[in-house]
């Protein structure tokens, strides 16, 4: 019987410690204040709580040695600058006359990024748009905030050269083609994904305004003439790519 009673006693003494650690409680601290969370460890002189609610309790300050403030990454830009390049793909959606169109463009880019959170660069790229084009441009990008997903705004400006081939030429009938490329405009807004500490994702969603022309010249009559055709695309563009600082 004594066997069976022992066991049975510290079973009944373990009990309530084990419920002790393992449930929400509440602590009334001497100056009245209340702290609620779990007791995970009780030594001989503390409480060892797992505070498990935000909560407001008072601490003499006696208690207090020093106080330091946190850095909040949600605060504008402090003093971070330094050069960056950005490599990213585009899909550039439109209407034509006949169906709607996507179209791939692949850019590079690399500049300065102030203490502001103002970032200046050049940039080129290669897409298509009737004709391969290969696009030198400036960028201005703004970000307010230097937060893990940092909004922002950017603008490019800039002139896309023509990689089009003369195939179609036929200088033996007088019949040439030139294609000259043409003016170019970028502008949108996005977010900034800091996932790592020198590496970041850009997203963004913005307009596109591409301009090219290509001039027919026909030389094979006594009256030579030629003809000028000037395409205007506007695109919105979806802008996937990384940042390295």
């Amino acid at each position: 019987m004594i066997r069976i009673i022992v066991p049975v006693i510290f079973i009944a003494l373990a009990f309530p410690a084990l419920s002790q650690k393992g449930h929400e409680q509440t602590l009334v601290l001497n100056n009245g204040s209340r702290l609620s969370g779990i007791i995970v460890n009780d030594s001989s002189e503390n409480y060892y709580v797992k505070v498990v609610t935000p909560q407001v309790i008072s601490i003499p300050k006696t208690y207090v040695s020093s106080v330091q403030r946190i850095n909040n990454k949600q605060e504008r830009l402090s003093q971070s600058s330094g050069y960056y390049l950005r490599f990213g793909a585009s899909i550039l959606y439109g209407k034509s006359d006949e169906s709607s169109t996507s179209m791939i463009s692949i850019s590079l880019s690399n500049g300065y990024k102030f203490r502001n959170g103002l970032m200046i660069g050049l940039g080129t790229g290669i897409e298509e748009m009737d004709m391969p084009l290969l696009p030198l441009y400036a960028e201005l990008n703004y970000h307010p905030f230097n937060s893990h997903v940092s909004p922002f705004i950017f603008l490019k400006s800039g002139y896309a050269f023509s990689l089009m081939e003369d195939e179609e030429n036929n200088y033996w009938y007088g019949y040439t083609k030139e294609a000259q490329g043409g003016f170019l405009l970028n502008a949108g807004a996005g977010i900034l994904l800091n996932t790592w500490e020198n590496v970041g994702i850009n997203i963004a969603l913005g307009y596109r305004f591409q301009q090219v022309s290509v001039t027919e010249n026909n030389n094979w009559s006594r009256s030579s003439y030629a003809t000028e055709y000037v395409t205007r695309f506007n695109r919105l563009e979806l802008q996937l790519g990384f940042v390295f600082r």
